[in-house]
């Protein structure tokens, strides 16, 4: 994976300024950065990267969906309630990685309110192109706040996407699109089944009939998969279907077992687009469990998979899956994007065998900025709709961000920008060159961001006697809190931050004043307390940088 081109959300979402202001205060409280780092580390300082290819895109980067055009690969995925939507990336090689930005870049697009789950928003995007129009379509659902639609672009790396098509008809979430070989079109979909529900994660697999030309769905919704494989042993949460025509023969594949340790991949064969399909000889295709969890480097939660052909006919298949670091289950990085090959037996698609164990290397060395050259990084975010007033790169290519009266239990957007931790040990550093808290509700700092109820700061603020000091302030679910804190020697010094992850389920944090030497904090956090596993979530760790005024 490697950067491209600096990416500006200044231009692109056409609501941010080029300078820090503040409507809310009439005398804001500003945090000056100067600088922001992002560092991998390998275990046991080894440096050489894992022949392994999974992940193919480390971090919170799950529900991948692919397609090939000629010689060119595009991705993308889940973005839930984070702006801007739908990570995209460019490949050639289906090995090496482009980030191209977003998919949803402008407000229009893309309508996160205040108070939307963490994980509502974007749900698996699917991207897909038909040849007869030469455009490519991204087709989505916005959870929570208004349901199915797609976006069009001609060139994918441009970053100009249409404005949404809605698409009230296609109800549930997961659609994707056929664009058939005779230039017919179909959309596919999770939905509840027909007639009674008769179990908890009863769901099937729907299908309309896609009118692009005249950007609607026509006829009626039709239930093509009631449940799953096997109804009788009541299978859960079927959902994440793509439609394939492979050689004249339809395949349906879809997830099944809900996304923790249970799940998987399914197929289904028919020899038309609307079935009846019947389950494939060999299922499920793909999954890890019932495998001992305390195997080495394991990979788990997989599915939610896609296939592609390559130019050289062989069919490879994304997924999501899991790196936890414990046999608990609990992670990090949240689901990241696998690849593997794909095996056709008995006439049908296979992406691991019976009991393949799954293996997660860490990827190479790398480091990454949040911003540089005057943007932000083409991997930076924000939590919510950003307000279009609270940060600003200065001529001296420090970030200016506004302590807004946004505290991160608040449930709207706070002054905070992020990236998506890539590795279970890592370092994340910062410059706090200028900040002047007020009360101890002013903070200003580092951010581990798992959601609203679950995140770390690592700030500078002042303490009941109006000693500046630096604090620690971890929360997690059911109210479980850790807070401590140590004095600074010169408030008007620049304060560097760290935050260690050692790769075991440990936070550690160190400062340093000015020129000063690093001195470590005295207490570590659990990295479990903002694990997927204990925020019930469907993302990672977000890494970053916040500001606030009301942070008490």
């Amino acid at each position: 994976m490697k950067h491209i081109r600096p990416f500006s959300f200044a231009v692109l979402s056409g609501i941010l300024l080029a300078t820090a202001a503040c409507s809310e205060n009439d005398d804001p409280v500003i945090a000056v950065f100067s600088d922001f780092s992002y560092r991998v580390t390998m275990p046991d300082g080894d440096e050489v990267a894992s022949s392994d290819w999974a992940p193919v895109l480390p971090g919170c980067y799950p529900d991948p969906s692919v397609v090939r055009v000629d010689d060119d690969y595009y991705m993308v995925n889940s973005s839930f309630a984070f702006f801007p939507g739908v990570p995209i990336w460019h490949s050639t090689d289906l090995r090496n990685w482009e980030r191209l930005g977003y998919v949803l870049n402008r407000r229009e697009q893309l309508d996160l309110p205040d108070s939307l789950r963490i994980s509502g928003g974007i749900y698996a995007p699917d991207i897909s192109y038909n040849p007869v129009n030469e455009t490519f379509y991204m087709i989505t659902t916005l959870v929570d706040n208004g349901g199915t639609f797609y976006v069009t672009t001609k060139d994918p790396k441009s970053g100009r996407w249409s404005d949404p098509v809605w698409l009230p008809e296609v109800g549930g979430i997961d659609p994707s699109i056929l664009f058939d070989t005779d230039g017919k079109a179909y959309i596919v979909n999770n939905d509840s089944p027909e007639g009674e529900t008769l179990y908890d994660g009863h769901r099937a697999i729907h299908i309309h009939d896609f009118d692009w030309e005249n950007n609607r769905v026509t006829g009626e919704s039709e239930m093509i998969v009631n449940g799953g494989v096997n109804l009788a042993e009541k299978p859960v949460w079927v959902e994440g279907p793509h439609l394939y025509n492979i050689g004249g023969k339809y395949f349906l594949m879809c997830a099944e077992g809900g996304t923790g340790p249970q799940h998987s991949e399914v197929i289904f064969e028919s020899t038309s687009p609307k079935g009846p399909f019947k389950p494939c000889r060999i299922n499920p295709i793909l999954t890890q469990r019932g495998l001992d969890p305390s195997r080495p480097d394991p990979v788990t939660c997989t599915g939610h998979a896609d296939l592609v052909e390559d130019k050289d006919g062989k069919w490879w298949a994304v997924y999501l899956g899991v790196r936890p670091y414990d046999d608990k289950g609990n992670d990090i990085m949240g689901r990241e994007t696998f690849m593997h090959r794909v095996e056709w037996k008995s006439g049908q698609p296979v992406i691991t065998g019976r009991d393949e164990m799954l293996t997660g290397r860490p990827q190479r060395e790398f480091e990454s900025e949040l911003w540089s050259d005057g943007q932000l990084s083409p991997f930076a975010f924000f939590v919510r709709n950003p307000r279009g007033d609270f940060y600003g790169i200065s001529a001296e290519g420090g970030l200016n961000l506004v302590a807004s009266e946004v505290a991160l239990a608040d449930r709207k957007s706070p002054s905070a920008i992020g990236m998506w931790a890539t590795e279970k040990a890592f370092e994340v550093e910062a410059t706090l060159d200028e900040f002047s808290p007020v009360t101890s509700a002013d903070i200003a700092g580092l951010l581990l961001f798992q959601d609203d109820d679950c995140n770390v700061v690592f700030g500078k603020t002042v303490n009941s006697y109006g000693d500046n000091v630096v604090r620690v302030i971890a929360r997690s679910k059911n109210d479980r809190r850790k807070e401590f804190e140590a004095p600074l020697a010169d408030a008007s010094s620049p304060l560097k931050l760290k935050i260690a992850a050692d790769g075991n389920g440990s936070y550690s944090f160190a400062f340093a004043e000015g020129e000063g030497e690093w001195q470590n904090m005295s207490q570590t956090v659990a990295a479990s307390m903002l694990s997927t596993a204990t925020a019930g979530n469907f993302t990672g760790t977000m890494i970053g940088v916040y500001a606030s005024s009301a942070e008490k």
